[in-house]
C-alpha cells in the first residue's frame, strides 16, 4: 500500500465530500466511493462465509 491513512475521522467530509488516500476530494456520492463501499462489504461477507466450514460440494467444485 502507497499510502497510510493514520486518521479516518477528520471532520473535513461535512461538506458533501471525502477524502482519498493521495490527498485529493471527491463528491462522497461518486460512483468511487460506492465501488469502495460494494467491495468492502463483499470483503466482510467473505470473511464471515470463510469462518463456516464449506460444503464438500462446493469445495469440489472449487478445487478442480
Amino acid at each position: 500500500m502507497a499510502n497510510r491513512l493514520s486518521v479516518i475521522a477528520t471532520r473535513t467530509g461535512d461538506d458533501g465530500s471525502t477524502g482519498l488516500g493521495d490527498g485529493s476530494r471527491v463528491p462522497k456520492d461518486a460512483a468511487r466511493i460506492a465501488a469502495l463501499g460494494d467491495v468492502d462489504e463483499l470483503n466482510s461477507v467473505i470473511g464471515l462465509l470463510l469462518t463456516e466450514p464449506m460444503p464438500a460440494d462446493v469445495a469440489a467444485d472449487l478445487l478442480t
